[in-house]
């Protein structure tokens, strides 16, 4: 389902990760690099989708250095910047999180950077949890859609990446009311009048969800009730 669409968008990150090899290829000269590669606050605020894929694999280096190490303070409040702005739309917050929650950085990660996580839970709610919803029941119905073993494992990480994010958000009255939406939809148990559930069922229906991955969605949401 969608599997092209998919295919697609994972081509255009591979080749948006490949444009930042260099930065990520020499940690030593990661603040000439790497911070000089930054997209700028304006282009953060005001590229499209597309544009925001590329910027994303130009942060991801500067927020995870090969060296294993943190950013430094200055590179911290440069980055929270960037993110605040690139958090404050839609079309940043989706192009950030395509890129970042399948890149290798984020799936050896065991916490989310405190740098990442200040700037998503600053972020205007109304906009960042029906995304950051989105980015924990796609990849999750993701896994049991997929037949190959290799794309339901990667289908499954991204799924806990998109995880450890919304619990940044966990207990705000936006992603309960979301998830106890999502849970009735995914749980067969919606009543109509609900905006949100309206919102969520017309989600599920237009990915065309089956009873597997509704299931699965449903175990996984029910934690941010």
């Amino acid at each position: 389902m969608k599997k092209t669409l998919l295919l697609l968008l994972s081509s255009m990150i591979a080749k948006h990760n490949a444009s930042a090899f260099v930065a990520r290829s020499s940690p030593a000269a990661r603040p000439l690099t790497s911070m000089s590669a930054l997209p700028t606050t304006t282009q953060v605020s005001n590229d499209d989708f597309m544009k925001q894929l590329g910027h994303a694999s130009q942060i991801i280096p500067v927020l995870h250095p090969e060296d294993g190490s943190s950013p430094s303070e200055e590179e911290s409040a440069v980055l929270l910047e960037v993110l605040q702005k690139q958090f404050a739309h839609s079309d940043g917050i989706r192009g950030f999180f395509a890129v970042y929650l399948t890149s290798a950085e984020s799936l050896t990660m065991e916490e989310v950077p405190s740098v990442l996580a200040e700037a998503v839970k600053g972020a205007d709610t109304k906009v960042m949890v029906p995304l950051a919803c989105m980015n924990v029941i796609m990849p999750t119905a993701m896994s049991s859609i997929h037949q190959d073993p290799e794309l339901k494992e990667c289908a499954s990480k991204t799924a806990d990446n998109g995880i450890k994010i919304l619990r940044l958000l966990k207990g705000d009255s936006d992603v309960v009311s979301n998830c106890k939406a999502i849970y009735q939809v995914s749980s067969d148990e919606a009543e109509g009048g609900d905006d949100l559930v309206e919102y969520w069922n017309k989600f599920f229906t237009n990915y065309k969800y089956g009873s597997e991955q509704k299931a699965d969605i449903s175990r996984v949401i029910k934690e941010f009730c």
